[in-house]
């Protein structure tokens, strides 16, 4: 009986949390989390960057795929207005028709005309397995890019890109050979580009002017488009974006740096001013001027 006895009086001696004992525990459980979470968007962000630079990836397999059975050739980058991609899509060179194929994905021909027959909107989510979109991008609308006539329920035949050609890497060819950017014969071989390892001939489009701040000079940029230089270059993945160079590999570039020129300026006006720099090459054969 006496041993019932202390064992009851042990029992008695133990106490419960004090309400300030509470408090700082969650206080440390709140400080543990508030210190976790920022990590975690760090791996989601990380996770998202690698995603989108086997994107790219896949894109430079295509692309050296495809200029392999064409003599060299790269893709045609189609005419530069939205209200061209009708013509665009209908040209099996085009560069959405042409690479996807080599990598065991649709053309953007089959994407946009089933959507259309189904009058619904093309895919915009990251989520999807597709080379055309990039996880980490944040879509400035809704709505994908329209063209053409509306169809029997008001929805347009329609597109929407993260990773575009580069715009400019023709540009010296067509204005020295006076030839024209509606031939689809009329693109750069390969083996006429120098600088392979700095030449870009794919990048990571900007998907929504908050990716870089209001100040910027390239902030007010009309996105809706299917090519693209630096002055549309992405902004998303840590200030920076992708790149996929002549010679097939990937690389991340500081948007900043992307759009310095070589005299050190970021001013859309300066005369004269080159974007080929040390470190990228935008149009091989000649200045690229922000024309």
């Amino acid at each position: 009986m006496k041993q019932t006895s202390n064992n009851n009086r042990h029992l008695g001696n133990r106490r419960a949390f004090t309400i300030v004992e509470l408090m700082v525990t969650i206080s440390i459980i709140g400080l543990l989390i508030g210190l976790l979470l920022p990590g975690l968007g760090m791996v989601r962000a990380t996770a998202r960057a690698t995603k989108s630079q086997s994107n790219l990836r896949q894109w430079g397999i295509g692309v050296i795929a495809w200029s392999g059975m064409n003599e060299e050739r790269l893709p045609w980058e189609g005419l530069k207005e939205p209200n061209d991609m009708g013509t665009n899509l209908a040209q099996p060179s085009y560069w959405a028709n042409a690479i996807p194929p080599m990598v065991g994905q649709r053309t953007y021909k089959e994407i946009s005309e089933q959507a259309f027959s189904e009058q619904r909107n093309v895919e915009m989510s990251g989520d999807a397995e597709s080379v055309f979109l990039d996880p980490a991008a944040k879509p400035a609308s809704e709505e994908p890019w329209g063209f053409g006539a509306p169809g029997a329920n008001g929805v347009r035949q329609q597109f929407y890109f993260n990773y575009v050609p580069n715009s400019q890497l023709n540009n010296t060819m067509l204005r020295d050979g006076n030839l024209s950017d509606f031939s689809p014969n009329n693109t750069m071989r390969l083996a006429t580009i120098g600088f392979s390892d700095k030449t870009v001939l794919m990048l990571e489009l900007r998907a929504n002017p908050n990716e870089l701040p209001s100040t910027d000079p390239h902030f007010g940029r009309d996105l809706k488009r299917h090519r693209t230089d630096w002055k549309r270059f992405a902004a998303r993945h840590f200030k920076g974006g992708h790149m996929m160079f002549a010679d097939g590999h990937v690389g991340w570039m500081l948007n900043e740096e992307a759009t310095t020129n070589s005299q050190g300026s970021r001013d859309t006006s300066y005369a004269s001013g080159d974007w080929n720099t040390p470190k990228v090459i935008w149009d091989p054969l000649g200045p690229a001027t922000d024309e």
